[in-house]
């Protein structure tokens, strides 16, 4: 089976208070849908952030409804989609039924997401499973509700119930038969331990609060979650992992959220060594993340200027008959590319084969002048019309270095002044320009 693994789509992304939505719809709509048929793709993996944002622009929604209808009436390719820490995960599921019988699959929320999906090509079943970012308590939750739980939860609960129903004196026969079985279950613990009854218990409710902890840690619960998923297929299918998380191994490019706040975000490139391949989203670089089948594909576009040196890609993933996977790599062809210059300003300004490369490019310029430069900004988009942001890394450079700046908080209004025109100008003020400045400010304390 031939697989395209794409993530991090971000539609309605806003850059320097410029939508994005027409850069987006470019890569979607002039080689996106190409590559799906030059390449004879079989099925699209999409891990995670389709939008930006839980509640999208319209434009953005408009967008992703062309991409799933076209994908749906034209060229029946399924599609296996889960939602990512930006998207809204019960918007995204709408009309997910109806939707899965055009071949798009989305999985929104963990609770929709503890089965895997089961696909065929001419060699058998291929189990594409899929963990969609949620807080993992949310994802505790739902497996609970599946009936998947650790060990330490379920000798913490029968201790709890042991301790707790031995000392009623109003029990049912059913109940003493629970309370039984509880009881040589919490022995069996305390023995294989080598511990008293007491101690025993003191250290299954130990765990327990212990385990309470894991359920905030993204970790320990994706391991959970993925195990439980690998359990529901037959052991020699192929299996296939789909998820939105931050696994370890794994660069930050510049534009990620951070995915929780006082917790540990960071999930160990183990959690999927259950699985022919991960296809990951989240980290905006084309990278893989602790193994060569533990993958991120990167985002659609380049969308931080911390990211101006990454490669973006489509990545397509030949799954045969063994469950081996082949890697190609498909560059991403951008209508307007996203760089960052670094120079003089006047030489910026001259240079017209520059200009002419870069005329169509979102660009943040880096002056390496330590003078100051008056409408940098303005004069600079005559020349680059889609500049976004400017910097003084000589100045600042210059600042850091000269002992002088040091003494600026000790210098008065008329000493500042002549600092200043000297650095605009080149030279001090002469004699006469200091005593007209000098005039000027005695007749501003006199109004003051």
């Amino acid at each position: 089976m031939r697989l395209l693994h794409t993530a991090d789509w971000h539609l309605g992304r806003i850059f320097y208070a410029r939508y994005l939505t027409e850069d987006q719809a470019h890569v979607l709509e002039h080689q996106f849908f190409d590559l799906l048929k030059d390449q004879n793709i079989d099925g699209i993996l999409l891990a995670g952030d389709i939008y930006d944002r839980s509640v999208p622009p319209v434009e953005a929604v408009e967008l992703w409804d062309s991409v799933i209808t076209k994908l749906a009436m034209d060229y029946n390719i399924p599609l296996f989609g889960i939602s990512g820490n930006h998207d809204g995960p019960e918007r995204l599921e709408v009309g997910r039924h109806m939707l899965a019988n055009s071949g798009v699959h989305i999985w929104g929320t963990p609770e929709h997401a503890m089965a895997p999906f089961t696909v065929q090509d001419e060699f058998g079943d291929i189990a594409i499973c899929p963990m969609p970012f949620a807080e993992p308590r949310r994802i505790d939750v739902a497996l609970n509700r599946n009936g998947e739980s650790s060990n330490l939860s379920s000798v913490a609960n029968h201790a709890n119930k042991s301790t707790k129903t031995s000392k009623s004196t109003k029990s049912s026969k059913a109940d003493k038969k629970s309370v039984k079985t509880d009881i040589e279950q919490l022995d069996l613990f305390a023995e294989s331990n080598n511990l008293a009854v007491d101690e025993a218990v003191d250290v299954v409710e130990m765990n327990s609060f212990a385990e309470d902890i894991h359920r905030h840690d993204y970790d320990s619960v994706y391991q959970r979650w993925s195990d439980y998923l690998a359990s529901l297929v037959p052991k020699k299918t192929r299996k296939i992992a789909l998820s939105h998380a931050f696994v370890a191994g794994g660069e930050v490019g510049g534009s990620e959220r951070v995915l929780s706040v006082g917790g540990n975000e960071v999930v160990n490139p183990a959690v999927f060594r259950n699985f022919n391949y991960a296809a990951l989203g989240h980290l905006h670089g084309s990278q893989r993340a602790g193994a060569d089948y533990i993958r991120y594909s990167g985002s659609l576009l380049k969308y931080s200027f911390d990211e101006s040196n990454q490669q973006k890609s489509f990545t397509i993933v030949d799954v045969d008959k063994k469950g081996k996977v082949s890697l190609e790599f498909i560059p991403i062809e951008a209508k307007r590319d996203v760089v960052v210059l670094r120079g003089l300003f006047a030489d910026l300004l001259n240079d017209r084969t520059l200009q002419q490369q870069h005329k169509e490019n979102y660009m943040k310029v880096e002056l390496l002048d330590t003078a100051p430069i008056i409408d940098g900004m303005a004069k600079l988009r005559q020349a680059y019309p889609h500049c976004m942001n400017l910097e003084l890394v000589g100045r600042m450079e210059r600042n850091e270095l000269d002992p002088v700046r040091q003494e600026y908080k000790n210098l008065n209004e008329r000493q500042l002044f002549a600092q200043f025109a000297e650095a605009v100008w080149k030279e001090p003020l002469s004699q006469a320009q200091s005593e007209y400045i000098n005039q000027l400010w005695d007749d501003i304390n006199k109004d003051e």
